[in-house]
């Protein structure tokens, strides 16, 4: 078993060596040995989504398609019937159109002129019987009826396990000896490690690292299927986020379209408000302002840990906004003549989470006509603005417990945030505290940099 994250480095592996290439330009590992790479884990982990930014890292296409939506005839073609001249007669033959599925790869070439890429094919142990023998083919040979992948096109694949979905089969040994199987399990610190990253909401991550164990939850009982997934818990997130940012506070309502089990639903709920009103009573705002004369060392334990994720969740997210502006403004420095046409084109193709939202950023530039000064002076402010604000977390943090845990937890939590890091200046606090706190202490902690 691995994590999401261990998988999506194996696979990345498997993909950069599959499209490795001798001094001749011919493929090390010959196109009969890519064993296609399949991920089975449950419903929600982020599968589809690790293979797309793989290939956005590497620079390569990107082509996904549910299989079970298919039937035989878009997964292999339309039979035709053509005359053929064999030995000096003519016969009426059957010829097949091209699968739609391998018609797109073509089309992604076209498209996007990046003639290596990943054909990924979700829910592949749930397809019709009709299918089936179609999949060993496909898997073996690389090919839907007579029509083949082009070469440089890795095959990769994802399902779920008969547990969690009921139209799942089991792969015969046939199968099994020709693809490269990787079982993913839900793990809360690596999502929470992401969720830092991703802008998650904030008492999503507060709630998750005090109940890890309902990342994933699927029970099933006399009333039914009760489950809440990784997915879900990202989905809510952005709803969210949308709502807070209009002055909308949602409740248990909204929640339980998304968690989809009564229990956590509600207590989910009751730490938001829990963690809203720690939020509230400290003032937070004021802390980051360096304004706040007050102490939380009278706080009970999880209040301590509302206030560290309340404080990081705020750093973090400015860090973000900092990254879309430094990504902005490299982007118009290096394209000065980019129309907003052209960039919402490219907004469009398969990019990284990071790649996107500082798209998005540069569009919103574009379209207001801020010049790359201005830009670039936001930038050099809100570096500035971060650095000053981790001083008077760090500085409320330690003076109210000390150089203790919840200190450590602040600085672990703003160093496990790869914004963050990437957005303090060498040198600056975030750098300065962890030398005094955690690289002095004996590396209590081994989130320090290095």
């Amino acid at each position: 078993m691995m994590n999401i994250q261990d998988a999506k480095d194996s696979v990345k592996d498997a993909i950069e060596t599959y499209l490795s290439k001798d001094e001749a330009g011919n493929y090390m590992i010959p196109r009969e040995r890519q064993r296609p790479v399949m991920l089975i884990g449950a419903p929600g982990l982020g599968k589809t989504a690790i293979m797309s930014q793989i290939a956005a890292e590497l620079g390569i296409g990107f082509v996904s398609y549910t299989i079970t939506h298919h039937t035989r005839q878009s997964a292999i073609g339309l039979p035709m019937i053509e005359k053929s001249a064999f030995g000096g007669e003519e016969y009426t033959v059957t010829r097949y159109t091209m699968s739609e599925i391998i018609a797109s790869v073509y089309d992604a070439i076209e498209e996007g002129g990046k003639t290596e890429g990943i054909l990924f094919i979700d829910e592949i142990n749930c397809v019709s019987e009709t299918l089936a023998p179609a999949m060993l083919d496909l898997l073996q040979n690389k090919k839907f009826g007579p029509h083949r992948i082009p070469d440089g096109w890795v095959l990769a694949a994802a399902g779920n396990p008969q547990e969690f979905n009921d139209s799942a089969r089991e792969f015969d040994i046939a199968t099994l000896d020709r693809i490269r199987v990787i079982e993913v399990e839900a793990d809360a610190d690596v999502w929470i490690r992401y969720a830092v990253n991703a802008g998650i909401n904030d008492a999503v991550i507060y709630y998750l690292k005090l109940k890890p164990q309902n990342l994933l939850k699927i029970e099933r009982d006399a009333d039914g299927t009760h489950f809440v997934t990784p997915r879900a818990w990202e989905d809510l997130s952005v709803v969210l986020n949308e709502y807070e940012s209009n002055g909308i506070w949602a409740g248990i309502t909204l929640i339980s379209q998304y968690i989809r089990d009564p229990e956590t639903a509600s207590e989910f709920a009751k730490y938001r408000d829990f963690y809203r009103k720690y939020s509230n009573d400290f003032n937070t705002d004021s802390i980051l302002a360096g304004t706040y004369a007050g102490k939380a060392d009278n706080t009970d334990p999880e209040g301590r840990l509302a206030v560290i994720s309340v404080l990081t969740g705020k750093l973090n997210s400015e860090s973000s906004a900092g990254m879309d502006l430094k990504y902005a403004a490299e982007l118009l420095r290096n394209h000065p003549d980019m129309t907003l046409k052209e960039m919402r084109t490219r907004l469009r193709s398969n990019l990284t989470p990071e790649e996107r939202k500082g798209l998005r950023f540069a569009m919103v530039c574009r379209s207001r006509n801020c010049s790359l000064e201005e830009l670039e002076q936001q930038l050099a402010d809100a570096e500035k603005l971060l650095d000053a604000r981790i001083t008077n977390a760090a500085e409320f943090v330690r003076g109210s417990f000390g150089e203790g845990p919840e200190t450590v937890a602040l600085l672990t939590g703003l160093l496990s945030s790869y914004s963050t890091v990437m957005f303090s200046k060498p040198g600056g606090s975030l750098y300065r505290y962890n030398e005094e706190i955690l690289v002095s202490a004996r590396n209590r902690h081994s989130g320090g940099l290095r």
